[in-house]
This record gives structure tokens, sequence and C-alpha cells, in this order.
């Protein structure tokens, strides 16, 4: 009696565990469209890495899942959430939310609109550098193009200047494989900045580059090298000057991803200018006088600077200091507004640490703190970026 006692409460027990798995109605909806969308090839990589991203993993290990069991990738999700504590209505408004966004970025010959804002406060030795550029563009599954106009703000000790800067056009390529990533990008700068402002490079200034990336669980490591015949925030930090003349660039890091929404990284940087360089000051308007004989503007070896030329970020250390700074310790971008200087002045390399924050899906927090080895100097960058791209998206669909 005591065996028939224990098998029927086995018998009814089971139902009822089973019951707490069983899919409702909209969940059966749900991940069967979530299940087509995938079976997609276009769409498969956008929705897994969604999922991926949601569950706070990488999307290889949803991968590695869906060969372990016979379940689909919806169904896999739905059982990672539950694991996690999500009531079925939670479970449903996130399958709903990655079914819209494939569904809204077609992969393959689809493209989507792109709205970008984003808005920076660099600040260094120098002084403080507000920018804020609204992009336009379109973007497909390995090809995005943009155009942007951007607005500075220049606080220095000798400079004040508010104005656009150097309409852009940007274009990039993109290719996964496996767990590699490769992008490329060229960027075209036309000369609507004024120059004798520091708002512009006063030319047509063009930068080419190539990235390859790594992914693994949490940690992706990356390396890019390009050319610039413009340097300006394009390498290292943002820079208190323009420097027109060849130039060739490398920098690699590693991003850590410590929650889904938290990114922390680290790197280098490193620049060689490529023949003598014209530089735009954004630190002085007018040559200061000299109380002094110097050496000639940039010379290496002057003191505080080590003859490898270099600026990145900034809030500078004492031999770069712009407060009553004498003729021994100025740097070469503060002599004149425009100056001719020997490309060994610019070349530069240094460090740079940095963490980007997801406030929401729309609004991303970046904080970047770079150090340039040759100038002694520190930049600090706190920026938001706005991603307008959905509601634009949504208005061109209605």
């Amino acid at each position: 009696m005591e065996a028939i006692r224990i098998f029927l409460v086995c018998l009814f027990a089971i139902p009822v565990l089973a019951g707490d798995w069983r899919l409702s109605v909209g969940l059966e909806t749900e991940i069967a469209r979530i299940d087509g969308l995938a079976a997609d090839a276009d769409r498969k990589f956008q929705v897994i890495e969604a999922m991926a991203r949601d569950l706070g993993t990488h999307r290889n290990h949803l991968i590695l899942l869906k060969k372990q069991t016979p379940d689909s990738f919806g169904q896999i999700f739905v059982s990672e959430l539950r694991k996690r504590g999500f009531s079925d209505e939670a479970i449903l408004k996130k399958l709903q939310s990655i079914g819209g966004q494939a569904e809204a970025r077609p992969g393959g010959s689809g493209v989507t609109p792109i709205a970008f804002v984003g808005t920076a406060v660099d600040h260094n030795s120098a002084g403080t550098f507000v920018s804020i550029s609204p992009e336009i563009g379109i973007d497909s599954r390995r090809f995005a193009l943009v155009v942007g106009i951007p607005f500075y703000r220049i606080s220095a000790t000798q400079r004040e200047a508010t104005g656009i800067g150097d309409v852009y056009a940007s274009m990039f390529l993109r290719h996964s494989k496996g767990s590699y990533d490769a992008g490329a990008a060229l960027t075209i700068g036309a000369p609507t900045g004024d120059s004798n402002q520091g708002l512009g490079a006063g030319r047509v200034s063009v930068d080419m580059n190539g990235t390859l990336q790594r992914r693994f669980e949490q940690f992706s490591p990356f390396v890019t090298g390009g050319y610039t015949n413009s340097l300006f925030n394009n390498v290292g930090y943002q820079r208190p000057f323009i420097s027109n003349g060849n130039s060739v660039y490398a920098s690699g890091g590693i991003d850590y991803r410590v929650h889904r929404r938290l990114n922390v990284g680290m790197g280098g940087f490193g620049l060689l200018a490529l023949g003598d360089q014209m530089v735009i000051s954004q630190m002085t308007a007018t040559a200061p006088t000299m109380t002094s004989t110097p050496g000639s503007p940039g010379m290496p070896g002057m003191p505080g600077m080590p003859g490898m030329p270099g600026v990145p970020p900034g809030m500078g250390t004492g031999s770069t200091s712009t407060g009553s700074m004498g003729s021994s310790t100025m740097p070469f971008y503060g002599y004149a507004p425009q100056e001719n200087v020997p490309g060994s002045d610019v070349s530069d390399y240094g460090a740079s640490a940095w963490a980007s924050w997801s406030l929401t899906p729309f609004v991303k927090l970046n904080v970047r703190v770079a150090r340039s080895i040759p100038y002694e100097l520190t930049t600090v960058r706190f920026g938001l970026g706005f991603d307008l791209s959905g509601s634009l998206s949504r208005l061109f669909r209605k």
C-alpha cells in the first residue's frame, strides 16, 4: 500500500510541476515569431545578439545551448529568463521587444535610418572643449553612411570661440565571421569651420582606418590602424589643436562587459606624423610676448616636453600649465594661432581608459580619460549619446 501511495503522489505531482513551465498562448505566439525571425539568415545574428545582450551573456553561449538541447532559440531565451525569476508577463514583453527590433531593422538589403546626437565635454590644461554633433544617415547589415554637423565651444586662457565645425561624411563597412568582427571607416570633412577661430582645418580632411575585434564571453580585444591628413580628435583624445599634415596611427585595447548595460575598457594609442605639420591652436588667439629666448616652437628637448611630441587628453601637469606660462614651458601649440612645426613635435603616444553605461536603450553615458606620455597631459571626457533612430524609423513607417 505504501508503494501505491507514493506512486499516486508522484503521478499527481508531475503535472503540477510541469505546469510551472507551460507556455501561455501569448508566449507560444511570440516564440514562434522569434524562431521565424531567427530562421532568416539576414536577421538571425540580430535576434541572437539582442537575446544575449538582454541576458548579459555572449551570443556564443546561446548558440552552444542550441546545439546541446532540442529547444529553439525562443524556447532557450524563455527558459533562461525563467531561471532568473522573470514572470511570464515580463518575458512576453521582452520577446515582443526583440521581435519588434528585428522586424524594424532587417539585415541584407534592407536599410533603416540613423539619427544620433552626441554631446561631450573635454577638459585639459589648455582649456575646455564642448561639442554637439548631430548625425543622420542610413544603416544596413554591413554598410552605414552618416553625415554630421558639429558645433563647438572653446574656452581657453587666451581664446574663446563658438561656432560650427567642419561638416563631415563617414562611411562604414563591417563584417562578422564567427567570433571575429572586422570593420573599415572613411571620413571626409569639408572646410566649413573657421580655422582662424580654431574651429576647422581650413581644408578638406580625410581619415581612413580599419578595425579587427575578437569576441570572447565578456572580453573583446581590438586593434585599429589608420591614416589621416588632419589630426584633431580622431586619435586617442580631443586635442587642443588641429594639425594639417599626413599621419599614420594605431590603437588597441580591450573592452570588458561588466553588465549588459555597463562596459569598461583600457588601451593605448600611437601617432606618427609624416613631415612638417601646420598646427592651428585652439589654446591661443595671439602670439604671447616672450620674456626669454626660447628654442624654436616645438623644439625637441624643450623643458617639460620630452623629445617625442604628443598632445592627448587633458588636465595637464605643471609642465604645460596655461596659467602663467613661461617660454620655457610653452607647448608648441601655444606659441601662435597657426604655426609650422616638425612632424616629430606632433607625433604622440599614450594610454586611455573608458566606461560606457546605457542609461536607457536610447541614451548612453560615456566617460574617458586619456594620458599623453610625451606632453604629460591628461584629458577627461564626459559624453552623452542620444540614439533617435528608432523614433525616426517609426516616423517613416507611418
